[in-house]
C-alpha cells in the first residue's frame, strides 16, 4: 500500500545532536503547524553514540525516527531521509537550527503549481549567541581558474546559485532524478553546492528567501569530529572535487588545469599553508571515481558553466 502523499517532509540528520536536538525538533513543529499543510518530519540518526535519538522516541512521539546501523555521513543520510519521505518538498534542517514560527511558510511559499521550474529555496540563519548572519544568499564566480564564493545580504527574495543543505526546501522528484547528494564529498560540504549547481544547469532556478529565519544554535557535528584544521582541508579538497566533477565548459577547464600549477607554485614560494596543494593531492586520489561519475551523469544540461556564471556576476 503506498503512502499518502504530503506537501513536504522535513528531513533532519543528526549526529551526536543531544545538546540541540530537542529544541530544533519543538520548533520545527511549531512552525509546521503554523503552514497549515500535511506534513511529516523524520530525524535520520548517523549512529549517534551520546543517545541523542532517545529524545526522538521518548519526547516527540510523531516524529519518524531512522536510524542508520554504521556512521554513514551527511549525504548518505539526507538520501536515506528524502528517499523515505512522502512529501512534495523535502526541507532539509540541521539538527542545530532553531526555527522561528515562520521559518516553513515563507521557505515553502515560493513552491506554488505555477513554479514547476523552481528546485529549492534557501533560507536565512543567524548564530544563536551574536546574531550574526551565517547563512545568506551565496554565488560564485570563476577567478584565475579557480571558484571564488561570495556572499550577500539580499534583502528580499532573490535568486541564488547554491542551497545550503543546512536550511533548506527542494523539490522532491528532482532531487531523486539528479540522484541526491554526492557520497564522493563524504563525509560532507560542497555535496547540497553540487547538486544545486547540477539543478541551475538543467535550467532550474534556486532562490533565497531571507523571510524564511532560523538560528543556528552550536558547532556542527563536522567540526566535532575533525576540527578546525580538518574542515579547512575537507573543505578545500571538496572545491577542488566539484571542479573536476560539474565544469564541462572546455575553455573553463582549460584556464582551472593551467592556473593550477601556478597556484601550487605560489605556495611553495611563500610557505603559506599549502591548502590547495594538499586539496589537489587529496583530489588526485579520487579521480577515478571523478571519472566514473562524470560517465555516469546524464543531466539534462541547458546552460553551459559560462552563462550560469555570468548570470551571478553581472
Amino acid at each position: 500500500m503506498e503512502r499518502e502523499t504530503l506537501a513536504f517532509s522535513i528531513i533532519v540528520p543528526n549526529w551526536n545532536g543531544k545538546p540541540y536536538l530537542g529544541r530544533c525538533l519543538s520548533s520545527l513543529l511549531l512552525s509546521a503547524k503554523r503552514t497549515g499543510l500535511s506534513y511529516e518530519l523524520i530525524v535520520v540518526d548517523d549512529a549517534s553514540t551520546d543517545e541523542s535519538w532517545q529524545i526522538v522516541e521518548e519526547r516527540f512521539p510523531r516524529v519518524r525516527l531512522l536510524r542508520n546501523e554504521t556512521n554513514s555521513g551527511f549525504a548518505a543520510s539526507v538520501n536515506r531521509g528524502v528517499v523515505a519521505a512522502a512529501g512534495e518538498i523535502a526541507v532539509l534542517i540541521n539538527n542545530d537550527i532553531i526555527a522561528k514560527e515562520g521559518f516553513l511558510s515563507a521557505l515553502l511559499e515560493p513552491f506554488r503549481p505555477e513554479s514547476g521550474r523552481l528546485f529549492g529555496v534557501s533560507a536565512r540563519t543567524v548564530s544563536w549567541g551574536d546574531q550574526q548572519p551565517n547563512q545568506i544568499n551565496m554565488s560564485a564566480r570563476f577567478v584565475r581558474g579557480l571558484f571564488e564564493l561570495q556572499w550577500r545580504e539580499s534583502p528580499q527574495q532573490a535568486r541564488t546559485l547554491f542551497l545550503q543543505g543546512g536550511a533548506c526546501a527542494m523539490r522532491r522528484s528532482v532531487f531523486l532524478e539528479l540522484g541526491g547528494f554526492g557520497l564522493l564529498y563524504s563525509p560532507g560540504y560542497w555535496e547540497d553546492y553540487d547538486l544545486a549547481y547540477r539543478a541551475a544547469k538543467c535550467g532550474y532556478t534556486n532562490l533565497y528567501e531571507p523571510r524564511s529565519q532560523a538560528y543556528h544554535l552550536g558547532k556542527s557535528s563536522m567540526r566535532q569530529k575533525l576540527g578546525h584544521a580538518g574542515v579547512t582541508s575537507l573543505m578545500a579538497r571538496n572545491q577542488m572535487l566539484f571542479t573536476w566533477l560539474n565544469l564541462t565548459d572546455i575553455d573553463l577547464l582549460t584556464k582551472h588545469f593551467l592556473w593550477l600549477p601556478l597556484h601550487i607554485g605560489r605556495e611553495f614560494l611563500t610557505g603559506s599553508g599549502f591548502t590547495l596543494t594538499k586539496a589537489f593531492l587529496r583530489a588526485l586520489r579520487c579521480v577515478p571515481r571523478i571519472l566514473g561519475h562524470r560517465l555516469r551523469r546524464r543531466d539534462p544540461v541547458r546552460i553551459s558553466d559560462k552563462e550560469l556564471l555570468r548570470a551571478f556576476t553581472e
